[in-house]
């Protein structure tokens, strides 16, 4: 949680999430030197230099493989921060509006020291606060807004045209999976929602991710249990229920069989 609806932060304590966490507010991050793995619900990306990416709120988040050299620079911000702006609250909403279908990374090209320059400006103006600077801060955030989804547009004109069909079926079986995780329990209903049959799916998504349909499914299972655990006040019956397990034993035994640890101690280790 951020103290205030806008935030500018150079450092990278905050990317060392070794624990699943979700956060309350956008984040815009780019990349100038070294890189990252960044795991944003049930997309999976690296940053490198030259990118952009955007975090929403209520995502679930992870990272790994943070390079020594890593420097970025992020701006934290509500949704109702831009809402002041005098601008129609549609215009706010399309911008924000992630594309669910790919990762939110892009390359910026030859536009991004120009994106840049728009974070020091922005820098600059919560550093100085002259008059009017909130505004001209709302501003700034609205045009990388804009430069992201413009580098969006533009990298998708390709990727579209690449993209197959087992790619297709795999990225709406995980979308799937992040949303009915806790309430739909085989492969069949994924793929009879996805009008092909469970077998399939499997080899699909076999080939395209190296991993098996039931193993992406556990796995978003064992983030979510993570990230109630730790912080949540949830009961263990509480987290099993709300994971769709129908006894608490039963998800204990699911999770330790994963993380070689109970619910229980994983929630009282530091």
């Amino acid at each position: 949680m951020i103290d205030q609806e806008l935030k500018y932060y150079e450092g990278i304590e905050n990317l060392k999430i070794e624990i699943p966490t979700k956060n309350d507010y956008y984040t815009i991050l780019i990349c100038h030197h070294g890189f990252s793995t960044i795991k944003a619900g049930f997309h999976q990306f690296k940053l490198n230099p030259g990118t952009i990416a955007i975090i929403s709120p209520n995502v679930i988040l992870s990272t790994s493989d943070i390079s020594p050299d890593l420097e970025v620079k992020q701006l934290f911000f509500t949704k109702t921060f831009l809402q002041k702006i005098f601008l129609k609250d549609e215009i706010v909403d399309e911008l924000l509006l992630l594309n669910n279908n790919y990762p939110p990374m892009y390359e910026l090209h030859t536009r991004f020291q120009l994106v840049a320059d728009k974070f020091t400006a922005i820098k600059n103006e919560i550093d100085l606060q002259y008059a009017y600077h909130l505004d001209i801060v709302r501003l700034l955030v609205m045009e990388i807004l804009y430069e992201y989804n413009r580098a969006c547009e533009f990298c998708l004109l390709g990727f579209e045209k690449n993209m197959n069909r087992n790619y297709q079926v795999t990225y709406e079986f995980k979308k799937l999976v992040d949303q009915y995780f806790s309430t739909w329990n085989s492969i069949g209903q994924y793929a009879s929602t996805l009008n092909v049959s469970a077998k399939h799916l499997t080899e699909v998504v076999k080939e395209e991710t190296g991993h098996t349909a039931l193993q992406i499914i556990h796995e978003r299972i064992l983030l979510e249990s993570q990230f109630l655990l730790k912080h949540s006040t949830k009961s263990i019956k509480e987290c099993a229920l709300a994971l769709g397990f129908e006894t608490a034993s039963y998800f204990s035994r699911f999770f330790k069989s994963h993380m070689n640890i109970s619910p229980h101690a994983y929630r009282k280790k530091q």
